[in-house]
């Protein structure tokens, strides 16, 4: 009768199967969670791009109603504010020189607008 002993290293490649596995599973979370974070960044590049046209939207609108001579009517309290079709809002604020951040070398006055959309702010700030 043949007697043979059984390898001391009995279940090893199943270990490394398991080991290197986890590694590979690891590693394909990491980069998944890479990729989840960026695909939120460009979604919020495109949020602020709208923040940013509603100020400058507020800003235009601002001085048009300025040029008209309608702004006492029009902005009420020195402030514009208005809903976009697209959902995006913008609040206008007119300020004297001197006043707030505005330079008091200015001859007229500063304009500053900030445009909203979702959960993005962006600003605008003018003198004339």
């Amino acid at each position: 009768m043949l007697i043979t002993k059984m390898p001391k290293n009995k279940g090893v490649s199943l270990y490394l199967t398991v080991v290197i596995l986890s590694l590979m599973l690891i590693f394909a979370f990491g980069i998944s969670g890479l990729f989840i974070y960026q695909l939120k960044q460009l979604q919020d590049i495109g949020k602020s791009v709208s923040a940013f046209y509603a100020a400058e939207t507020g800003i235009e609108r601002t001085l048009w109603e300025i040029s008209l001579g309608n702004f006492e009517t029009a902005c009420p309290g020195n402030q514009c504010q208005a809903t976009l079709a697209n959902n995006a809002v913008y609040t206008t604020t007119k300020l004297d020189p001197g006043q707030g951040l505005c330079p008091a070398d200015i001859a007229n006055y500063c304009l500053k607008s900030i445009g909203k959309y979702k959960d993005v702010n962006r600003g605008i700030k003018i003198a004339r």
